[in-house]
């Protein structure tokens, strides 16, 4: 299972097990998919030539977050943006939707996948895919500037407000982009960046101020929707 997949199961777990005993009703519920193909300015385009199914994978989870079988899958015209999947049963699921060729063997491109809580009701899925650009994907951990002992995001005095993942474009015109994630988390999936090479400072905040920055690193955002993992960052907090 990658990181991207476990940590979202992992916090959608958490949050539906924290304090209470899950318990279903017994129906089946639905998801219903919409998605769209757009180019990194923010223009939509029509699905490619010779990729016409959209593919909406519903894997079910059990309550420790680990998938159970084969995902469900329902096919839809990928220029229809939007479906309804066949009933499913009322339970946990990680959702992705896959752009596929006219016979399904060929795959364009992947969305993120998403936690869809069916326990209660019929949900919604929403799904985009960057054509010409990417994400960055990491996960971090804290230690002592000084000391380099390890810290979580309460060590510090007056706490740690966000992480800050700043990717600024190396051959290009697009500028740099400001990533905020909650310390806590200890992962972040960044929003949509344009294809190409990007050099990423990573910082933890505090009231607005870094107060330990990891050593840079260069790394490529790749097309169709691709997710590049920078690994594991370790931020050296200063005064510690």
């Amino acid at each position: 299972m990658n990181k991207l997949i476990l940590a979202t199961i992992t916090a959608a777990v958490t949050s539906q097990t924290a304090g209470c005993i899950i318990t279903t009703s017994g129906e089946d519920a639905s998801i219903t998919a919409r998605w769209d193909l757009q180019n990194f300015n923010g223009q939509r385009t029509a699905c490619p030539a010779g990729y016409q199914t959209a593919a909406l994978n519903s894997q079910l989870l059990d309550r420790d977050g680990r998938p159970v079988g084969d995902p469900a899958i329902d096919l839809f015209d990928c220029q229809a943006s939007y479906g309804v999947t066949a009933p499913l049963e009322a339970e946990l699921y990680q959702v992705w939707l896959e752009i596929r060729s006219d016979e399904g063997s060929q795959l364009y491109a992947q969305s993120t996948s998403a936690i869809v809580n069916l326990y209660d009701a019929d949900q919604t899925f929403d799904a985009s895919i960057l054509n010409d650009g990417g994400y960055f994907m990491l996960d971090w951990n804290l230690v002592g500037a000084r000391t380099n002992q390890p810290l979580s995001c309460t060590d510090i005095v007056g706490g740690i407000d966000s992480i800050s993942t700043i990717s600024t474009a190396i051959a290009s015109n697009v500028g740099a982009f400001d990533d905020q994630f909650h310390c806590e988390g200890h992962y972040g999936l960044t929003a949509g960046l344009l294809q190409g090479d990007y050099t990423i400072s990573i910082n933890a905040e505090q009231r607005g101020q870094s107060i330990g920055t990891a050593p840079a690193i260069t790394e490529r955002i790749l097309d169709r929707n691709q997710v590049t993992d920078l690994g594991s960052i370790t931020i050296p907090i200063e005064g510690l």
